[in-house]
């Protein structure tokens, strides 16, 4: 249905159109071009993600407009903003239709000299949706010279890919972490796993007793990492659960986190019975398990078992149940 209304809607801005390209015979330009610069093109999805394309005339003689029409896959890439070019002196455009995956401009000088040699028609655009590649299709380049006669230039197709620059420059993550039962913030770890596209880590950080953020990664490659801790006696975010986060440029920064006490048995990621059993067998002893001093204060007591209490039950997909998703 949305292919039907497309094709609809191209065949009557065609027919308006007509008056602007007259039905008369083809002008004959020999070695009048259009193309595509740069070619290949390409869009850093972990750069500045854009990248703009000049459609590019050459060899002109005495032209006074342009009616093109571009084809790209809209799963790939998007034409975020389109520019007249400076070839010609445009003083109206008839059509000017930019919808995913499809760009059709049709432009005329009013009052101003025929254009020749070469130049940029129109400006382009291109950020990345998906890494990939994609011909952008010239369907038709026609334009117009200066007795109204419609010009067929030769074309040339391009070429754009969406990628990961694996050697782009580096980029910082900070947050904010904290540990239930603790009034020491410092000393906790987080990890960040191998880069998903350009392999770079994984990488790892630990926290500062200091108020606010007290976790930076610093040198990170732009890229989508997952995110986890291993902290002993507490609640922590696995790698299993898929907490991922993209990094850009600048500006990355972490949802706060808090993580619960009372996992004694901490890689299960479950407080349960099993650690009611370690820290209550624990308590008062001068000799004990560490993992049972879940508060880290140098002892096994009700403090510790409180916190286990406080959280029985709880498991670390309910404790974080939307953090970083």
């Amino acid at each position: 249905m949305k292919k039907r209304l497309w094709t609809l809607i191209m065949l009557m801005l065609m027919v308006l159109g007509s008056s602007f390209f007259a039905f008369k015979p083809a002008a004959a330009q020999t070695g009048t071009t259009v193309y595509f610069s740069p070619d290949p093109a390409t869009v850093y999805l972990n750069g500045t993600n854009s990248q703009v394309v000049d459609i590019i005339i050459a060899g002109a003689v005495d032209l006074n407009g342009f009616d093109i029409i571009l084809s790209y896959d809209d799963s790939i890439t998007n034409i975020q903003k389109v520019a007249l070019g400076g070839f010609f002196e445009i003083g109206y455009c008839m059509v000017m239709n930019n919808t995913p995956g499809n760009l059709w401009y049709a432009c005329v000088q009013t009052g101003s000299e025929p254009k020749s040699g070469i130049g940029t028609v129109l400006k382009l655009t291109f950020t990345g949706k998906n890494p990939g590649t994609t011909q952008l299709t010239l369907g038709q380049a026609r334009f117009t010279d200066k007795d109204s006669q419609p010009v067929w230039p030769a074309t040339t197709d391009g070429t754009l890919n969406v990628t990961y620059n694996a050697t782009i420059k580096p980029t910082t993550l900070g947050g904010s972490l904290e540990l239930q039962g603790r009034a020491d913030r410092g000393g906790v770890k987080m990890y960040l796993s191998q880069g998903q596209y350009v392999l770079q880590g994984p990488y790892n950080a630990t926290t500062t007793n200091v108020s606010g953020n007290n976790l930076a990664f610093t040198d990170v490659a732009m890229d989508v990492y997952t995110v986890s801790t291993a902290q002993a006696g507490y609640l922590n975010i696995s790698p299993g659960m898929g907490r991922q986060i993209a990094l850009l440029a600048s500006g990355n920064v972490l949802p706060p986190l808090r993580l619960l006490g009372g996992n004694a048995v901490w890689t299960n990621d479950e407080i349960d019975i099993n650690d009611v059993a370690l820290v209550s067998g624990e308590i008062g002893k001068i000799s004990f398990d560490p993992d049972a001093d879940i508060n880290n204060d140098g002892k096994v007591d009700i403090f510790d078992l409180a916190l286990v209490a406080g959280n029985f039950g709880m498991t670390s997909a309910i404790a974080y149940a939307g953090w970083l998703e």
